[in-house]
């Protein structure tokens, strides 16, 4: 059946209905009946037979599309799925899942290719992503030998998963092979028997043996597991559609929805079943996990307020009784769906979801426990636990050596199984940068093409040769600065810049290198933050040519960089300007020049320094003479520079504030007062308008540390407070 079941986390009890005869449409609305009770085997046979009747029309192709996937049986979606997106009113949301049914069959390419159609399709910029189902999909295979994996004994033709430990000897687990005990209970969702919990023996291989019946009172007609014990697993907390003393809970459409429940071991098998705080007929809650010390139980729910699907919430122990459910944010909760937590003994949180990056269905990540009860972004753990398919319900023992998870992968007994693992080597986090190198002359991919990686200074790290597609991939890691060269007869060298500071959400960062061919004048740059690491894109680069004042404009991409074509012969004025940071202007000239390139880099430094309001900030070259007002040669050129700065952004309004050590004496404000105003009138003199500027001299009013009058301290620490600074104190509109 695969897990969708668990996702949705909504199963129903239904009854056979008898299929009326005639035309294709009595057909169509029983399915559709079924399709809303969320019986998706039962509306598939109504909707077949409509297509053979002749009705493969918009709404019974993309329902039994949909039907399929429910039931995760992504090789039908794809077939159907193939229809509905050539319909002339298909939605964007059909690309997404028809992208979904071919990465669940293996077919990343394709499915890449899909996921970006829908992505172009969603407004704002959400049109400018690309998804790298391509690239994820080699990132996730490339540690193949971190796990070994082996099916365990007890598994059946039906379905089998969702381990726990009971204690260090035994495990429960749940499993729909009851079928023939009393009278057959089949679930409308799938067709298959009601899922009970089982018990089993811990082989000393690691495997599973002896499976048999849980005894007591857990088990009951309706659909029990998963669940999650305490450490010496006398204390078992499961998941059972609502089903409380004898009475089935049922919400106001009828539908009976997903609860937890807390059971205890007694000699006699398990009783004394007790209901979970939060359990609610209209919402679904499931899926519970303890952690070790019992103080956390996360579970998973599609209670209203969440990021869509079914997400993983925690209830802290609030000394006997649980706190209110908490979501565990964005940062592990997706728009899609998240389900079967597991906290190791580490803290880390295991869980399976198919909304963050992975290689088909359902995957298995591992994000670390941050303390604060915050944890970091999730981990694929990748193949060969993860596969095209749902893996899921994955547990690790506490020397995090050994575990079980599930899959419905083909090669099973059958439909989901449960596999036993061990993991040889520790789980690390990989990041990539790929792209495609496209020549600009005809935007042709170019294959088989050399591309180097190299440092921030220049340094070649590695080079590769692009692909059959064009694209390029290169590893590399968290917070550094990158440049990508490509280079071909005829063109001009092509560059893109790559800063790693954020990429543990995305893990793979898109870059494609342009080459244009060489001929004609090309104005190149790369805007950087001032003072931290990172490109900053967006940026508004214009290029005004002096004679004929006409203006060319351009953002700069993610890498901060920009390519501009320029006139031969003419001067031009280049302006950078970006809401927040202060404008850049450059001149630069193109007389004389034929063909080349013009790095403005090369010609000033463009690191976009924010405009901090009310905040001081420090000149770096201005020193005093003792008793002195005049300005040296290193302040001038300092000073001159920011002049510029204050012409090129007209709306700024500054304060130049001086200050003295401790030491200064009496006369200190006053000589202060004197040397902002020489600063001042020097600025006025390279043609800031007066109305703009404030001096202000503090002498010892405002110091950064304990040196005041009369206490001791050194020579470093009186520098700290003899300074000079500007205060952005007003931005005009």
């Amino acid at each position: 059946m695969g897990m969708r079941s668990t996702i949705l986390l909504l199963l129903t009890m239904l009854t056979v209905s008898v299929w009326p005869q005639g035309n294709a449409d009595p057909y169509i609305a029983e399915a559709d009946k079924h399709f809303q009770q969320m019986a998706y085997a039962r509306a598939i046979e109504g909707y077949t037979t409509a297509t053979e009747l002749g009705a493969v029309n918009e709404h019974v192709t993309k329902r039994l599309a949909e039907c399929y996937m429910y039931l995760g049986n992504s090789e039908d979606a794809e077939r159907w799925y193939a229809m509905v997106v050539k319909f002339l009113n298909r939605e964007p949301k059909d690309l997404y899942n028809y992208a979904e049914a071919l990465k669940g069959n293996g077919k990343y390419q394709a499915a890449e290719e899909w996921m970006d159609r829908y992505l172009r399709s969603l407004p704002g910029e959400g049109g400018g992503t690309r998804s790298n189902i391509s690239g994820f999909a080699q990132k996730f295979t490339a540690d193949m030998d971190r796990f070994t994996i082996r099916l365990v004994d007890v598994n059946t033709p039906y379905s089998d998963f969702g381990v726990t430990w009971l204690g260090k000897e035994r495990v429960a687990f749940s499993s729909a092979r009851n079928a023939t005990v009393g009278i057959e209970r089949r679930a409308a969702w799938n067709d298959q028997p009601f899922l009970d919990m089982y018990v089993s023996d811990i082989t000393p291989g690691g495997g599973l043996a002896n499976a048999r019946l849980m005894e007591g009172a857990v088990n009951t007609k309706v659909h029990e597991g998963p669940a999650s014990a305490n450490p010496t697993g006398d204390i078992l907390w499961f998941t059972r559609n609502g089903y409380f003393n004898g009475k089935t809970q049922k919400s106001a459409s009828g539908v009976n929805r997903l609860a937890i429940y807390k059971a205890y071991r007694r000699d006699g098998g398990w009783g004394d079943v007790e209901q979970f705080l939060y359990n609610n007929s209209e919402i679904s809650v499931g899926h519970p996990a303890l952690s070790p010390d019992g103080t956390h139980l996360y579970f998973v729910s599609d209670m209203p307020g969440g990021y869509g699907g079914s997400d993983i919430y925690v209830c802290k122990d609030l000394g006997g009784q649980w706190g209110e459910p908490e979501n565990l944010g964005a940062t592990i909760n997706t728009a899609q769906n998240e389900v079967f937590p597991f906290i190791g003994a580490d803290g880390t949180l295991y869980f399976s979801s198919n909304g963050h990056p992975g290689l088909g269905g359902l995957d298995i990540y591992a994000a670390k426990n941050l303390g604060m009860d915050g944890f970091a972004g999730p981990m694929n753990v990748g193949a060969p636990v993860n596969g095209t398919k749902d893996d899921f319900a994955f547990i690790i023992d506490p020397e995090r050596k050994r575990g079980f998870f599930s899959s419905n992968r083909p090669g099973g007994v059958g439909d989901d199984d449960i596999y036993s693992f061990e993991m040889l080597g520790e789980l690390e986090q990989r990041y990539l940068v790929t792209g495609v190198v496209i020549d600009d002359e005809n935007g042709s991919p170019l294959i088989d093409l050399e591309v180097k990686l190299e440092d921030k200074e220049g340094r070649l790290l590695a080079t590769t040769r692009t692909d059959v597609r064009g694209e390029y991939t290169f590893p590399v890691e968290k917070d550094r600065e990158y440049r990508l060269v490509a280079e071909m007869k005829g063109r001009y060298p092509g560059e893109q810049n790559l800063s790693t500071e954020d990429i543990e959400e995305e893990q793979i960062v898109s870059r494609d290198i342009h080459l244009v061919p060489d001929a004609g004048i090309w104005l190149r740059g790369t805007v950087r933050f001032d003072g931290r690491t990172g490109f900053v894109a967006g940026v508004t680069v214009s290029v005004v040519n002096m004679s004929s004042f006409f203006s060319e404009s351009q953002l700069t991409d993610e890498g901060g960089g920009f390519s501009i074509r320029l006139q031969s012969n003419e001067e031009f004025e280049v302006l950078l300007e970006k809401q927040g940071f202060f404008s850049i202007s450059v001149p630069i000239s193109t007389i004389g020049m034929k063909n080349g390139i013009i790095d403005l880099n090369e010609r000033r430094d463009l690191d976009l320094e924010p405009v901090l309001l009310n905040e001081p900030v420090p000149f770096k070259n201005i020193r005093w003479a003792e008793g002195n007002a005049t300005l040296d040669a290193a302040a001038t050129r300092e000073l001159e520079v920011f002049a510029e700065r204050l012409i090129v952004n007209p709306a700024i309004i500054v304060e130049i504030g001086v200050h003295s050590d401790a030491r200064g004496g009496d006369d200190a404000a006053n000589l202060d007062q004197r040397r902002a105003q020489a600063i001042v009138d020097l600025m006025v003199k390279k043609g800031v308008k007066m109305s703009r500027l404030t001096a202000k001299g503090y002498g010892m009013a405002k110091p950064k540390n304990q040196c005041v009058p009369g206490v001791p301290c050194s020579e470093a620490e009186h520098a700290m407070n003899r300074r000079v600074e500007y205060m952005v104190t007003e931005v005009k509109p």
